[in-house]
């Protein structure tokens, strides 16, 4: 994968990400409000600031992040539970490869859909910011992931 469609999906991760203040907040461990989140809120409306996103965007974005990760827990939930059934399976005595195989199958079946939801949520985004928006975004991925597109960067320019 190119180093800017890496960028760009981390650009996108990072402003689907921001938009989780749809849990009231609370003291959490970090001093932020619920898992940070106090910290996302106001990562989100720096976002916001900075590309000039309307209210219409915003709305928009909100409520696909809201739908994403509704969709989200259930797949994880899913899977947990599919984990729970390999295990199960393995702790039988007489297991089989074939038991075991349909097992994994069914698991990465549900992390598959897990990543194509994702991809498509973080399209749904980015195909609401205007190309002037887009360019802003891609002109400035360390307003999105600090310290995280470094690396990303960096990757076999060492």
């Amino acid at each position: 994968m190119s180093s800017i469609k890496i960028v760009l999906l981390i650009i996108v991760l990072a402003v689907a990400s921001s938009f989780t203040n749809a849990q009231p907040e609370g003291p959490g461990k970090d001093g932020h409000g619920k898992n940070g989140q106090g910290k996302e809120i106001h990562q989100m409306k720096f976002i916001a600031e900075k590309l000039h996103l309307t209210d219409q965007q915003k709305d928009k974005i909100k409520s696909l992040r809201s739908d994403q990760t509704k969709k989200m827990i259930d797949l994880k939930a899913d899977l947990k539970k599919a984990m729970i059934d390999l295990k199960e399976v393995r702790n039988k005595a007489n297991f089989t490869r074939a038991d075991v195989l349909d097992q994994v199958g069914k698991m990465n079946k549900i992390k598959n859909e897990m990543a194509l939801s994702k991809a498509n949520h973080l399209m749904d985004i980015w195909e609401i910011l205007t190309p002037d928006q887009q360019k802003i975004a891609k002109d400035n991925p360390n307003w999105f992931m600090p310290n995280e597109h470094k690396g990303m960067m960096n990757h076999g320019h060492r």
